[in-house]
């Protein structure tokens, strides 16, 4: 049976006791565990990591994550909503490095690598429990008992199997023989040298998505610089870099070879050189050059191909053959120019210094055989042989500044300019990046692109334009991706090779590895942990019996994130896997925050498409044509179909949070303060992917405007439903009334427009058809049907209004329980289980409301709109003339244009006429009888026309009638003598009438009758008494149903006639059983329009009234 409202909303309390009985009533479990009629609804979670602490942006996208499950699961879907954790990768390395101060890699050998692994295993779940309640505190239904986690030994070999399908993978043509011709393996997964993003900070490469998140602007000192040509000592090539230490490290130069070059020859001594010193530029760089040349001459023009494989002296003292084995090795390809189609004119001096620091260096120097050559070395410092700068970080500019020093010194420097570009920084150190040549493993997503820009194309993008623009454009520029990393706690990468790398094997798992040692002698332990250092140990045998030991690198942890859809499961390995990865694979539907375009959401992508490759030979093979068919389908190549992208959570004033402005907010101890709901309703009610600003005041305002008047209607309908013991039951219905059946429609409208937004994944569009329902239901239809429940009779409307409003109310907490968990469920449990004991065991396990377009009439929400429209218009009108509403009028005249409209809102006189205290209202079509008009002439038109006579004309048009005005409005011409107007050579102007205030919105116009009889002003008198004892019965915390002794002491002789002539309204509205006036010693004085009073009132017992 339903329970009394508390006088107070305590939401933080509402949280604890459901979260309680949530977990002791098994409701999410039962959720999944009940028999779905749909079928199954999937809906992937990233992993976040869990070695630093939630933020609100977190809680955003769990909101956001546990309304769509809801949703689906309230429509008949099963949805598993399994929970991850990233476990794995450089975040929990760098906490480890801080705590054990650990600077280095050889810090990390000393301190032993096992240990290092154990630290980093013990730190994953630090912060494990404050996620956890903060999850469970927003509300989200979520598998957190049985997470995925990317350390664990199964999910490891869902890494592995996933390379061995790139492993598997063979590029076929031409595209085959051009891999071979770089000295690459054909296979989807190859090892490489490359120039890559390195950082120097963490000794591991950054993958291309990684990099474009740490970009900074950053001037430096760029140089242009002069080698000597060995056979033409005074002449010089020129070259222009942005990184003077790379300069330390220079092997040869490059020209365009169709690009034409000059010699200029300087007359003078200048900073640039000595008179008769020659250089080379591109002719195309001569003009924007020649301010740094002072005075010169052209005196040669040669193409870049002329200048193919001459030789210069080295520009250091170091790069002597004879003092460096590397150096002797190069031969007399060192220190020569070289012809490449990528050198441009387009800034520098058209001739491109290179240094192993670069991709188009590096793959120019290992065409020319040259070995790798790097005095700036792998922790970002100067090697001991550059005996001048040795020991130097490369990012110092003071590095800068004595390269440049020493340069001049040897008259090698043209020219000095400061030069602002943008530098990649590690997004997670904040340590400049260098491109440095390692050896890694790629996966051939270069070769995946058209399927991953194909299956883009199928994807359901919030916001849409992220398919074609930050994410399209991504595709469109994709480089092969370097899997690997050079660092300590990571899923092991799975590859064994021989010394010289003519043999390996890609091990797909822990059985196939356990066979692979057996066979080659050994044994695997039972408790073996494929992390570092035991995997380490472990050694394989070729096929003629050399040793392969294991590729020394760990996985991406962007890659462990991308392969979850099959990882999470265990697959292919994992007992049941290949049964739950088939039923769970594509995903209805993702979310996370916009960076993870070149993220998750691409990794997903990238993984998914290549498993599918993959999928579709090995059918083939199996002659399989179900699996080829499915994998076959672009639709199933992207392992997501519907995905939300978030953007950032501002602070109150719009700035972004962070440690350093000091406006970061702890999610948990706002659930604690204001409950989760409120906090939930906040990241649903504009789009997520739009900046949000976030704080108390944001709060407090959707308290304001949803959960006070859902709170407040439901406890509007319990206090009287218990005060007439109303039951669904308990009386027969009649045809509802108009407000009923509008109500009806409106709701139902609401529902069509939230499934609508909610299927199409808009949330705003959704929240904002409920806040404006909400809006409808507490301030038009509550408000215009409280006398239904206050009248004392039990007659068959009460029990209409009763039953309309019950069923509006069960309804809505079953359509609001996604967005609003914890208060649907509270209300749900006291509204519906304590009238209907028989319903599902919580709003979570009922059904989400079906639209009904039976129930729908648009007509009826269209009249409707105009009435409230009109009330609006009136309430401003009374305000402007300040009438309060409690002041009852004589008339109101509604001014509707198109007569047709005149029947169908006639039944709606009356609702206006009670919202706006008016004795009559009346129709009309047009404001004939509520102005008078004068008109004046538009002198603009008809100066053209009458000229001189203007003065006579103007003086016709301000003589006309209001009649004469009416019928030149309705189209009638006015002639007088020889002149004819239309309503294009006049100025109309309107008056109210006498006794008349009018106010129009362009379409529909009001007039109140502004004239107080004596009878009137009585009348408001008494309303304003009546509304001041309200007032006082709640402030004394009287029940709705109480009755009271109410004594008055009027001051006036006015106010005392008011009162007894309007007594039987005063007593029966404030429920006065004894009514007294002319009292004295009244406790409290107030006043009614200007007429003082004192009052007593006092609560009469129950059997007393």
């Amino acid at each position: 049976m339903l329970k009394p409202i508390p006088n107070k909303l305590d939401l933080p309390a509402i949280d604890r006791e459901l979260l309680d009985f949530w977990k002791e009533n098994r409701i999410f479990e039962k959720s999944v565990e009940r028999p779905a009629p749909k079928g199954d609804y999937v809906f992937y979670d990233g992993p976040p990591g869990t070695n630093g602490v939630p933020h609100v942006g977190h809680m955003m996208q769990s909101a956001l994550k546990d309304l769509w499950p809801r949703y689906k699961t309230m429509q008949g879907y099963r949805v598993l909503r399994k929970a991850g954790w990233d476990t794995h990768g450089l975040p929990i390395e760098l906490t480890a490095d801080k705590e054990l101060g650990l600077k280095s890699k050889r810090d990390v050998t000393d301190f032993g690598v096992q240990n290092y692994i154990d630290y980093c295993r013990q730190t994953v779940f630090r912060y494990r429990e404050l996620w956890e309640t903060a999850i469970r505190k927003i509300g989200r239904f979520v598998d957190l008992d049985n997470a995925y986690a990317t350390y664990h030994p199964y999910y490891i070999q869902s890494d592995w199997w996933t390379l061995k399908q790139a492993w598997n993978l063979e590029l076929e043509g031409e595209a085959r023989e051009q891999a071979l011709r770089l000295e690459q393996s054909p296979r989807y997964l190859y090892r490489d040298y490359r120039v890559m993003a390195y950082s120097p900070r963490t000794g591991t490469t950054l993958s291309n998505f990684e990099v474009a998140q740490g970009y900074e602007d950053v001037t430096d000192i760029t140089l242009y610089v002069k080698f000597r040509l060995k056979d033409a000592p005074n002449t010089f090539l020129t070259a222009w870099t942005t990184t003077p230490w790379t300069l330390l490290s220079n092997l040869a130069v490059a020209v365009h070879p169709d690009l034409e070059y000059i010699t200029v020859e300087l007359k003078k001594d200048c900073d640039t050189g000595k008179a008769g010193e020659r250089l080379i530029l591109a002719h195309a760089r001569h003009l924007a050059l020649e301010p740094m040349l002072g005075e010169h001459h052209i005196v040669g023009h040669q193409k870049g191909s002329e200048l193919a494989g001459r030789e210069y002296e080295p520009m250091w003292d170091w790069q002597n053959p004879q003092d460096s084995a590397i150096l002797a090795r190069a031969g007399d390809q060192a220190f020569t120019v070289v012809c490449d189609d990528y050198v441009t004119a387009a800034d520098g001096t058209g001739l491109v210094h290179l240094a192993y620091y670069g991709e188009d260096d590096f793959r120019i120097l290992r065409k020319l055989g040259l070995p790798i050559y790097c005095v700036v070395d792998w922790t970002g410092h100067v090697r001991p042989e550059a005996t001048a700068f040795a020991g130097r970080w490369f990012r110092d500019e003071t590095l800068d500044v004595d390269i440049l020093k020493a340069l001049q010194e040897k008259g090698l420097l043209i020219a000095k300019e400061k030069y602002t570009h943008s530098y990649p920084f590690d997004y997670r150190t904040g340590c400049p990046l260098m491109y440095f040549p390692r050896p890694a493993w790629f996966i051939r997503t270069t070769a995946l692109k058209e399927m991953m820009i194909e299956a883009n194309h199928l994807i359901g993008w919030k916001p849409d334009h992220i398919r074609e623009g930050r994410f399209g454009n991504w595709l469109e520029n994709i480089t092969d991706w370097n899997v690997t990393r050079e660092r300590y706690w990571g899923s092991p990468f799975p590859v064994w090779s021989t010394e010289n790398g003519d043999e390996a094997v890609c091990v797909e798992g822990i059985a196939e590895l356990r066979a692979l040692v057996e066979k080659s002698g050994g044994q695997l332990p039972e408790d073996f942990d494929p992390h570092k250092p035991q995997i380490d140990e472990i050694l394989l045998q070729a096929k003629d019996g050399r040793e392969m030991r294991r590729e020394d690198f760990v996985l991406d942890s962007w890659f462990n994130a991308g392969l979850m859809p099959w990882g999470q499961f265990g697959y292919p390995a994992e007992p049941g896997s290949v049964e739950q990865f088939r039923e769970q694979y594509p995903c209805d539907f993702i979310c996370e925050g916009l960076d993870q375009t070149r993220g998750w959401f691409y990794t997903l992508l990238a993984c998914s498409c290549l498993v599918a490759k993959a999928q579709i030979a090995e059918a083939k093979k199996r002659a399989d044509r179900d699996a080829e068919a499915f994998w076959s389908n672009p639709r199933n190549w992207s392992s997501y179909r519907n995905v939300i992208c978030t953007e950032l959570i501002l602070d109150h004033e719009g700035r972004k949070m962070s440690k350093s402005v000091g406006n970061i907010v702890d999610p948990v101890a706002l659930f604690d303060k204001f409950g989760a709901d409120p906090v939930r309703w906040i990241f649903y009610d504009s789009n997520p992917w739009n900046a949000k600003r976030f704080g108390e005041e944001e709060i407090a305002e959707a308290i304001r405007a949803v959960i006070l008047p859902l709170w407040n209607s439901y406890s509007f309908f319990v206090t009287y439903a218990l005060i007439d013991r109303w039951t669904p039951d308990s009386h027969a219905k009649l045809e509802p009334t108009l407000m009923d059946r509008w109500v009806k429609s409106e709701f139902h409208r609401m529902i069509e427009r939230v499934t609508t937004a909610l299927d199409d994944y808009d949330v705003a569009t959704a929240a904002g058809a409920v806040s404006r329902f909400l809006d409808l239901l507490t301030n038009w239809y509550i408000r215009r049907s409280r006398r239904r429940f206050w009248k004392s009779e039990s007659d068959a409307d009460k029990a209409t209004a009763y039953a309309t409003l019950y069923e509006i109310l069960r309804e809505l907490v079953h359509l609001l329980a996604p967005f609003l968990s914890f208060l649907s469920e509270h209300i749900y449990q006291n509204l519906v289980r304590g009238l209907e004991p028989n319903s599902p065991g919580s709003v979570h396990l009922a059904a989400f409301p079906m639209y009904q377009a039976s129930l729908r009439d648009a007509d009826l929400e269209t009249q409707m709109e105009r009435v409230m429209e009109a009330v609006t218009l009136a309430r401003a009108l009374r305000q402007e003339r300040n009438l309060k509403v409690r002041q009852p009028l004589t008339s109101l005249v509604w001014v509707v244009p198109d007569e047709s409209s005149e029947e169908a809102l006639a039944p709606f006189l009356q609702i206006i006429g009670d919202e706006l205290n008016v004795k009559s209202v009346k129709l009309r079509h047009d404001d004939r009888d509520l102005v008078t008009r004068s008109a004046t002439a538009n002198f603009k038109v008809l100066g053209k026309q009458v000229g001189k006579r203007m003065p006579e004309v103007a003086g016709i048009i301000a003589s006309l009638t209001d009649e004469q005005i009416q019928a030149i409005e309705s189209g009638q011409p006015f002639r007088h003598d020889e002149f004819e107007f239309t309503v294009e050579d006049i100025q109309i102007r309107r008056l109210e009438r006498s006794g008349l205030a009018m106010k129009s919105d362009g379409f529909m116009t009001v007039a109140l009758d502004t004239e107080l009889t004596d009878e009137l002003i009585a009348e408001g008198m008494a309303r304003e008494v009546v509304h001041h004892v309200q007032n006082l019965r709640k402030q004394a915390g009287f029940e709705i149903s109480d009755r009271i002794a109410l004594h008055i002491a009027p001051d006036t002789q006015e106010l005392e006639r008011a009162l007894r002539t309007h007594e039987e309204y005063v007593r029966r509205e404030t429920l006065a059983v004894d009514f007294e006036l002319n009292t004295v010693a009244a406790e409290t004085r107030l006043d009614a329009n200007g007429h003082p009073f004192g009052v007593n009132l006092s609560r009469i017992a129950a059997h007393n009234q």
